[in-house]
């Protein structure tokens, strides 16, 4: 047994110390390849090698499996640590930001809507060049004077982080008459916008609720009849500034008319990256993987752990 333990320690040594590739290795031990690749796997899996990642986010991998597993998703992640709702939110991301500087390349379309989520993004991303990068706000104009959070702003600011262009929504994200939005989305440069939503390769959303705080019903758009008649109906979330219930099917709304892409466009696109935080959004969470409008979460500890218990529920 201890010459088994010291013919591991030496093949990590050789491999993790002195990086050498496994054919290398397999020589200097008079073995095979397969049989370096298992004394490797035993190192690690005996203790006597242990992997750090210094990673300045701590996550819970555990988590992050079971969401990804159990909810069917491209990936999740799972910011560990217990915080009040705008920090968990801000942690997440700086999370989300890792995952997206992960996946992002050259000749890209990224979707984004407005709120918090897209707010913090522009304001941790780092000044990075990319070519051909479109960043497209996907509905109209939030809307409460603050360009900050309304769109405009957030799709103009992440562009120049990026070195690319942008296409934006100068419209409000509601109207009351359908001849109105029918004739906004008509409009050249909106119709262009509204392609390219619909073809994005990466969106970066947060996801709303139905609660009273909600930014749409802050913003004026709702009042709390409206609300409250949305739920009756079986809303529990909203993406793209429309409802929808626990299964993510739409739940419309009177007399509104939304400028902007519809909740289909969520499922274009290759990389659907949710970003939220806190146990009050799960049911909204649910309901957006359900639909398919996400493929990918970044989610805090407390939501993660909500999530789980939902599903645990509804078996």
């Amino acid at each position: 047994m201890e010459d088994r333990t010291e013919l591991l320690i030496r093949a990590a040594q050789l491999y993790y110390e002195e990086g050498l590739n496994q054919n290398t290795i397999a020589g200097i031990l008079r073995t095979s390849r397969p049989t370096v690749s298992r004394l490797l796997d035993e190192a690690k899996a005996s203790g006597v090698v242990e992997i750090i990642v210094h990673d300045p986010i701590r996550k819970d991998p555990k988590l992050s499996y079971a969401l990804r597993t159990k909810l069917n998703l491209r990936d999740a992640v799972v910011v560990t640590g217990s915080y009040d709702y705008p920090k968990a939110l801000q942690r997440c991301c700086e999370a989300g930001l890792q995952l997206f500087n992960s996946i992002m390349e050259n000749n890209r379309v990224i979707g984004i809507t407005w709120g918090s989520v897209p707010q913090l993004l522009s304001e941790q991303m780092e000044q990075r060049n990319y070519y051909n990068v479109n960043v497209v706000q996907m509905v109209g104009c939030l809307g409460t004077g603050n360009p900050n959070v309304d769109g405009l702003e957030l799709a103009i600011r992440m562009s120049r982080k990026m070195n690319g262009t942008y296409s934006n929504i100068y419209a409000p994200i509601y109207v009351k008459s359908e001849v109105v939005r029918d004739y906004l989305i008509q409009e050249p440069q909106i119709e262009a916008t509204l392609r390219k939503a619909m073809h994005t390769d990466i969106i970066l959303t947060g996801i709303g609720s139905m609660d009273a705080h909600t930014a749409i019903q802050e913003a004026g758009y709702w009042t709390d009849s409206d609300r409250m008649d949305m739920i009756s109906r079986g809303a529990v979330g909203h993406l793209l500034s429309r409802p929808y219930d626990k299964n993510g099917n739409p739940v419309e709304r009177r007399d509104w008319y939304v400028v902007g892409a519809p909740l289909e466009a969520m499922k274009a696109a290759e990389w659907s990256i949710g970003i939220s935080a806190a146990e009050f959004k799960a049911e909204a969470v649910l309901g957006a993987i359900r639909g398919g409008y996400i493929n990918t979460l970044i989610a805090d500890q407390k939501l993660a752990q909500k999530l789980l218990e939902l599903l645990a529920k509804t078996r």
